[in-house]
């Protein structure tokens, strides 16, 4: 719900667990897709290596558990700019869940987040066109929230008419959840031109342990805090971030 520090910790107490050892693949999943949307590449890819062997080692299952944190390292390798790699994950992930929970559901919110970061929001607005209430039953738990979040700021940021309306309807969706009511707090920011209350949200989301969305706000805050992010980004072991 918001928490990843708590959610990388006990992610970590999973995968270290003697009961887990034999099956990592299992054992990582939960830690790679908190990784990915904490923004930390550079533990990501480890956990990855792990989490590739493991699967390979178990004969390849299809298992739809499996997609998030496959869809996480996609998404990766994505911001990574490394699209070899990124093709490599897609194909696993193609393999292990092709269900709609994938294509509707926690599917759009990766391809959402790489999309904005390489300055394609209209592509991020059509990935997450579909109306909230007729993909819930595949964006349940934490994966709504960041559909709703991520669908407003798409909206802000490719001038859509009824930008204000998703974010109001966000708003409501999110509350609760510090990450995605930062997401929405900085997408209603860059629509209403409020410099200071959008840098507000990165302390917003350094507070929450996601230093990617923390960078990413000051990149898109412009001016003199663009190189400041840029050099978190790289620190996180990522490609620079499309110009607004």
């Amino acid at each position: 719900m918001g928490d990843l520090p708590g959610a990388r910790h006990w992610a970590r107490r999973l995968a270290d667990h003697p009961q887990l050892a034999e099956v990592g693949h299992r054992a990582t999943g939960r830690l790679l897709v908190a990784e990915t949307l904490a923004g930390d590449a550079e533990q990501a890819l480890t956990t990855g290596l792990r989490f590739r062997d493991a699967w390979q080692r178990a004969g390849r299952p299809a298992r739809a558990v499996l997609g998030p944190p496959a869809a996480a390292m996609a998404t990766i390798h994505g911001l990574r700019e490394d699209p070899e790699a990124r093709r490599d994950w897609n194909t696993l992930l193609t393999h292990v869940d092709p269900s709609p929970w994938n294509t509707l559901g926690y599917g759009a919110v990766f391809d959402a987040i790489l999309m904005l970061h390489q300055g394609r929001p209209q592509a991020a607005l059509e990935r997450t066109a579909p109306e909230p209430a007729q993909v819930r039953q595949w964006t349940t738990w934490i994966w709504l929230h960041w559909y709703v979040a991520l669908r407003a700021e798409a909206s802000v940021l490719a001038g859509a008419p009824d930008a204000a309306a998703r974010l109001a309807e966000a708003r409501t969706a999110v509350a609760g959840n510090p990450v995605a009511t930062a997401l929405v707090a900085r997408a209603t920011a860059l629509l209403d031109a409020d410099t200071p209350q959008l840098l507000a949200t990165a302390a917003a989301f350094d507070a929450a342990g996601c230093r990617y969305q923390s960078a990413r706000t000051l990149i898109l805050a412009d001016g003199e805090h663009t190189a400041r992010g840029a050099r978190a980004l790289t620190g996180l072991g990522l490609a620079p971030m499309a110009a607004r």
